[in-house]
This record gives C-alpha cells, structure tokens and sequence, in this order.
C-alpha cells in the first residue's frame, strides 16, 4: 500500500489513508497516539465488535489497521489546522454529517466509531477551508478573444503555396476549400469555421490568425496538413473588431468568453488549493510522523511505507 491520497479526495477513501507508529508502543489502554492525543484500547475495541464480530482475529489485523491509519492522520490534520486558526466547529461537524448520510444513507450517527467518521470528515472541511482563505475567489481577467475565420487544408506547402497563388488571381475562397480542402467539415461549407473562442484551435493555427489583421490570408502548419486561413474578424466581441456580426451575435459571444474567462480563473483557483492540501499532507508526514505511537497488538509501522504494517502469520 502506498501513502495516503490527498487530503482533498480523503473523504472518499478514508480506508487508503497510511499511518507512522514507534517501536516503543502506545500507553497500555491507548491503541494510538499522535501529537498528545490518544485513542482508547475500548473504543477501538467497540468498534470492531461491530466490524466482524464472528472473527475477531481477523478484525484486529485488518480492521484495526485500517482505522488507526485513519485515525492518526485525520487526528494529525486536525491538530495542523488548529494551528493554523481554523478549528473544527460544530458547524463543520454538521456538515459532515449531512455529507457522509447523503453519500451512505446506511450511516448511523451515534454508532460504535461514528463520531471518529465524523470528526475525520468534519478535519477535512476544515482544511478546505483553509485552502479557501489562503486562496480566495479571484475575479476572472480579461474576456477571451473570438476569431472568425475560414480555411483551406492540404497536405504540403507546395500545396498551401498554390492555393495562396489562386487566391491571389481572383480565385473565390469558397469555390477552392469546396474542391480542395482536405477538412470535409468546413470544406463542404466553403471553408467556414465560424466565430469561436481562442484555444478552440492548434496553436500554430491560432498564432498565425490572431497575428493577422482582418481580412488577410496567412499560411499556418500543424499536425493536421497546412492551413490557409483567412482572418474574417478577431479580437473580443465588439462591434469594431467584428463588424460583420450583429448585435444579438455580439452579445452571446461576449456571454460566452466572460464565462470562459471566468471558468479559467476558477479552474486556477481550484489547482493551487489542491496543491495546499497535497503540501499540507506531507508536512503531516513529516511532522507528526516521528510523534506516532501505536499499541504493538495492532501492528508495527513502517517509515517508508508511512503506514500500519501487519505481522504474516507464521
């Protein structure tokens, strides 16, 4: 078994969670201790008197195992974001409640190792609350820029070259991407690839036509063959870079890259608070490790596997 997942997915599979413990051992009626907080000998057994009463040596060594690891680190979490001024409170305890019921309908408050379910849980919405102060809502920047274009495909730039030739006789742009274009998409409708958002294309494709003024032809290369394009409008959704288009056009394109503007910014947000929890996780490690004790009956941890690790029967 490997350390444990992020903090951020810790709600969902609390049993993958690992566990650091000292040869020396926990008090004699503690099953684990970390950072001064001990868990008692009795409750640990109340819980697994409800895990698999008919076989409670194999409870012990799988059972026990998985929920110390749980219990230590959750226990770990908890202690790290008091210090960090975010303390759980009967708010984040009833929140977890209603999360764990709605998730596992059978779950029953006041159940042998419940209020352990609970408090590991309520530990985690503590923590997302903390990534949520060290990374507030950020207002998203700038709105995307559309590019409505059109497009000729082929396959060399021999090809693009002669394209570019017959372009610059007098050649209709529809009539050449009916008849040569390699795209069928666009092809079939005179090269058209209408008015999108910015990063809807490869970006050789983007960076020659953002680079052109409106009305120009360039030639870009990409994975896909070279592309002909000529750059009917760019820039963000005003009548002055897109003349062409009308109002109602322009409105549902502005929409459109505010709320792309917006879901990129929250998109950011959400990586660097991910990221908070996935750094605090292994601070944990590494701080609290040392100071885990746990009761030799259950086990013996293993540093470089950070957990529980079960004797083999002989």
């Amino acid at each position: 078994m490997s350390r444990i997942q992020p903090i951020a997915a810790a709600c969902a599979i609390l049993a993958s969670v690992s566990v650091l413990a000292s040869a020396c051992g926990a008090s004699s009626d503690a099953a684990a201790e970390v950072a001064g907080v001990e868990y008692p000998v009795d409750d640990l057994t109340a819980y697994l008197e409800t895990t698999d009463p008919d076989s409670e040596a194999r409870a012990q060594r799988t059972q026990a195992a998985a929920w110390l690891t749980n219990w230590v680190f959750f226990t770990a979490l908890e202690q790290e974001m008091a210090e960090r001024g975010i303390a759980v409170t009967n708010a984040h305890e009833a929140q977890a409640v209603a999360d764990i019921t709605q998730a596992d309908p059978s779950f029953v408050p006041g159940a042998a190792g419940s209020d352990i379910t609970i408090r590991q849980r309520a530990a985690t919405l503590a923590a997302f609350e903390w990534t949520e102060r060290e990374v507030p809502e950020v207002v998203a920047g700038e709105p995307l820029r559309h590019l409505c274009s059109r497009h000729i495909l082929v396959s060399t730039q021999a090809e693009a070259d002669e394209v570019m030739a017959l372009l610059g006789a007098g050649d209709d742009f529809a009539l050449l991407a009916l008849n040569l274009s390699l795209d069928p998409g666009s092809g079939s409708l005179g090269g058209d690839l209408g008015c999108v958002l910015e990063g809807s294309f490869v970006a050789p494709f983007e960076e020659a036509a953002y680079g052109a003024g409106r009305g120009e032809v360039v030639v870009a290369e990409s994975q896909f063959g070279f592309h002909v394009i000529e750059v009917l409008s760019s820039g963000p959704a005003t009548s002055q870079n897109h003349p062409q288009l009308d109002a109602e056009s322009l409105a549902r394109m502005a929409e459109e890259a505010e709320l792309a503007a917006l879901s990129a910014a929250e998109g950011e947000v959400q990586a660097q608070r991910q990221q908070l929890l996935i750094d605090i996780q292994q601070q944990i490690f590494e701080r609290y490790g040392p100071d885990v004790r746990i009761d030799d009956r259950y086990g013996r941890w293993d540093p470089d596997e950070f957990r529980v690790i079960l004797e083999q029967a002989g």
